[in-house]
């Protein structure tokens, strides 16, 4: 009965559009006054109390005020410059970009919704120039904005790992190499579209001079019989030469002056690369002492986010002063006031943020409390145990109901809704969870970006929206792209990256490894048994057998 009546609040709830938060604080009270003799007031001042205690909790708020920083310190423009100096060579163009800027920015604020609105707002005015094709474009900031949770540091993985009562630092160095992974293959799925059909990614006409005069130099490119006429006369008259060999002499001749000066070009281009990459040198070292220091044992994460949080602020601090050297600012007074009105925008907005999810996180434990103390997590917990389903097998119909919840649920209550309550099935039936912690985060990436209810599919069509009315004023192409820009071209756009997010998946569930061997070979963790097992056992057996066998044998410290 407790079982029917919780589930059908939590939809009526949700069907309602009561917050996520409100939902699941109401129905946590509900269930303990009605199904409970335990004091309610005592109960839901204990819980709310350790929830918000919970240290590695602080790490979210700094995490976020770094990622704020960082926005507002205008990095994220020299970033993407300095990284499209570098990809632009590739097929797909400045489409790489997107999704780089967005690995690399992800590991510096961990908020998919800062990195999706930062790097758009940087990028689409340039895509509208040059003519690439609007779904594509779309489709990757928003599939790139979605790497903000699975790239250290992560918000979503901290949020995971305090509900399963999991290490962060596991946790973070399994994600690390999933994250940039799945931007790799979204960057290999980009090149083989872009040569496909090209016209969806127009490469930079610079670019294609480069390699039209390079491959003429190396004799690659075959010229048809009137083009050699045309250009035997033109190089003759302009030559005066008569006799065929000489004009096939003179056309040798041309054709290495146009390699030697493709390769000249090519050389001054990498070296503006080279040079390009100063400007992201703080956010590199921003990266390595935030990630470091995790990795190394050296800090917790909370203390690695302090860190992080000093860094922003001092390059933030040191991006506006140095406009006062420019000349930007009159005075040195006017330049610590934008440092100040700066610091004051990226606090308020990081108490907004985080105000938000630590009441989720609070209803969210009293939630899991109330359904322990009814017993109605163990209830469902020996349900699944009775289906007889092995550990693959139970994974696998998960990832189909995330998928599908995904659809209609926001993802992060998709996460504290759910987890508590299937965390004792998972043990029981012996998943690793923090294999799974990175399934369910790369899954939560799709519910991101799943139709109709994906946040940052809202994000970027209203900074697509934005940015065209300003560039409205200009252009009379972006007038146009105004009138007929629709939510409909972001959902279909999002579709193949989602394919990529599936792909990814299903390679960790062929090769575990990709996720379990940077944790076992840093921590002492029982992982290492399982990631044994599963290289002892590949061989000699078939892959549902394998894991079966590896699920059977493996149990989380945590639950021991």
């Amino acid at each position: 009965m407790a079982i029917i009546t919780a589930f059908s609040m939590m939809g009526v709830f949700f069907l309602i559009g009561l917050y996520v938060a409100g939902a699941l604080g109401v129905l946590s009270l509900v269930m303990m006054q009605a199904f409970s003799d335990a004091p309610l007031w005592n109960i839901l001042g204990n819980k709310a109390w350790e929830s918000n205690t919970n240290f590695i909790l602080v790490a979210v708020p700094l995490f976020l005020l770094m990622g704020e920083l960082m926005l507002r310190s205008g990095m994220g423009e020299r970033m993407y410059g300095a990284l499209s100096r570098w990809l632009v060579f590739l097929p797909g163009g400045l489409l790489h970009t997107n999704i780089a800027s967005c690995a690399v920015f992800a590991a510096c604020s961990g908020s998919s919704v800062a990195t999706s609105a930062t790097i758009s707002r940087v990028s689409l005015p340039s895509f509208r120039q040059r003519g690439y094709s609007e779904r594509l474009v779309i489709g990757s900031l928003a599939a790139g904005g979605t790497l903000g949770i699975l790239i250290p540091p992560s918000i979503g993985l901290i949020i995971y790992g305090v509900l399963v009562e999991e290490s962060i630092g596991r946790l973070y160095m399994a994600g690390f190499f999933p994250g940039f992974l799945l931007a790799f293959v979204m960057i290999l799925m980009m090149v083989f579209t872009s040569i496909v059909a090209p016209r969806t990614a127009p490469m930079d006409e610079e670019v294609k001079r480069l390699y039209r005069g390079w491959f003429n130099g190396l004799g690659i490119r075959r010229y048809s019989e009137e083009q050699l006429n045309v250009l035997r006369q033109e190089q003759a008259t302009e030559a005066g030469l008569t006799d065929l060999a000489e004009r096939k002499a003179y056309r040798r001749g041309r054709s290495t002056l146009n390699y030697l000066e493709a390769t000249s070009e090519w050389l001054r281009m990498i070296g503006e690369a080279f040079v390009g990459l100063v400007a992201i040198i703080p956010v590199i070292i921003i990266i390595a002492v935030v990630l470091g220091t995790i990795y190394l044992g050296i800090a917790t994460p909370t203390e690695a986010a302090a860190f992080g949080v000093s860094g922003a602020l001092i390059v933030a601090a040191a991006n506006e002063l140095y406009k006062r050297v420019l000349g930007t600012y009159s005075s040195w007074g006017q330049a610590f006031r934008a440092v100040y009105l700066m610091l004051l925008d990226a606090i308020i907005s990081t108490v907004r943020t985080s105000s938000m999810i630590m009441l989720i996180v609070m209803a969210a434990f009293t939630l899991s409390f109330a359904f322990a103390r009814l017993g109605i997590s163990q209830d469902i917990s020996e349900w699944i145990t009775g289906l007889n389903l092995n550990a693959l097998q139970f994974v696998i119909i998960l990832v189909f109901f995330y998928l599908l919840l995904g659809t209609f649920m926001e993802s992060f209550a998709m996460l504290v809704t759910t987890i508590p309550i299937l965390t004792p099935a998972l043990v029981n039936v012996g998943v690793d969870l923090v294999w799974f912690g990175i399934i369910m985060v790369i899954l939560v990436e799709a519910a991101l970006i799943s139709p109709p209810e994906g946040i940052n599919l809202y994000i970027l069509h209203g900074v697509r929206q934005d940015v065209d009315a300003q560039m409205a004023e200009q252009t009379a192409a972006a007038q146009a792209a105004l009138q007929e820009s629709t939510i409909t071209d972001v959902y279909i756009g999002v579709l193949p990256f989602m394919g990529c997010m599936a792909m990814v998946i299903a390679l960790l569930f062929a090769f575990p490894d990709i996720a379990l061997w940077a944790p076992c070979l840093i921590y002492d963790d029982p992982s290492r048994d399982f990631l044994q097992h599963i290289n002892v056992e590949r061989d000699a057996a078939g892959f549902w057998e394998q894991v079966q066998y590896c699920s059977s044998e493996f149990r989380p410290r945590a639950y021991e």
